[in-house]
């Protein structure tokens, strides 16, 4: 674990396991900063990239690839997320807050089921902690409920894996508890409205 990560105070990270809402709530909080003319960004992991449409090849099981190739190709994603023309960096610098859906924590849920923990950490190492994160929690049992409605199923959806997957997330989040990073977690059983409204009374101090 890399302890002396950089904390990048206007960048909001969304995480949770699959059904868990992370996008829907994305999305109504990027409504609300727009009501309140708030300057900010919305972005995904994988993105819409040309690294992130290759994940999600891979994600689908369209193309056949090796978890740890999946989890270098993740970092990458991030870097250029971070790192890339306008990417999240550019964002904070011009004085926007940055949102988004799913970051490197979903990197130590997913990718540690199959690689070594201390190696999805490391490569992913150069990457700043968000200054806030939000974790919407879920009982994997509702949330297959709710991925049974998809069309199509990615290879980390099925209800043993994503109980693994839950723990993992717990872990990571213990794991930078103890950083200078906020964080509230969310029970997502509970309307979406009422998740927007909590997340941005936890972004008061941002949005002041």
């Amino acid at each position: 674990m890399k302890r002396n990560r950089a904390v990048w105070n206007s960048f909001v990270a969304i995480e949770g396991i699959d059904g868990a809402g992370t996008t829907t709530l994305s999305k109504l909080l990027g409504e609300e900063l727009t009501r309140k003319n708030v300057l900010h960004t919305r972005g995904c992991e994988p993105t819409d990239g040309p690294i992130g449409k290759l994940i999600r090849e891979g994600l689908s099981g369209r193309i056949p690839m090796s978890y740890e190739t999946l989890a270098l190709l993740f970092s990458a994603d991030r870097r250029e997320h971070l790192f890339g023309p306008d990417g999240i960096k550019h964002d904070l610098d011009a004085g926007r807050i940055a949102i988004t859906d799913r970051y490197f924590f979903s990197s130590l849920a997913y990718q540690t089921l199959h690689a070594e923990w201390d190696w999805v950490d490391f490569i992913n190492g150069d990457y700043p902690l968000p200054g806030y994160l939000i974790y919407l929690s879920l009982p994997v049992e509702d949330a297959q409920k709710r991925i049974s409605k998809r069309t199509e199923k990615e290879i980390y959806e099925e209800t043993d894996i994503q109980r693994q997957v839950a723990d993992c997330y717990r872990r990571s989040i213990d794991t930078y508890r103890d950083s200078e990073m906020h964080i509230l977690e969310l029970d997502s059983r509970e309307p979406a409205d009422a998740l927007c409204d909590k997340s941005v009374r936890f972004l008061t101090e941002l949005l002041q």
